[in-house]
């Protein structure tokens, strides 16, 4: 489980909810949590969904992580 995207979830108050600022839809945001690798260009709008509560630099550790 990705504990970055877990918290992002937990900030903006669900899976639909953080899509829907994403910019995507809400079974991306379930693999994202179950460990699939997030696309670099959804970083910056996670950042921005969670009023930089979640850093770019967390999300990039947490799929550095999920890849080893």
């Amino acid at each position: 489980m990705n504990a970055v995207i877990k918290r992002a979830i937990e900030i903006v108050g669900s899976q639909s909810e953080l899509a829907r600022r994403v910019g995507t839809g809400q079974p991306s945001i379930s693999k994202w949590l179950n460990g699939s690798e997030i696309s670099a260009r959804f970083i910056p709008s996670i950042v921005m969904a969670t009023d930089g509560k979640v850093s770019a630099s967390e999300l990039l550790n947490s799929i550095a992580k999920a890849k080893y």
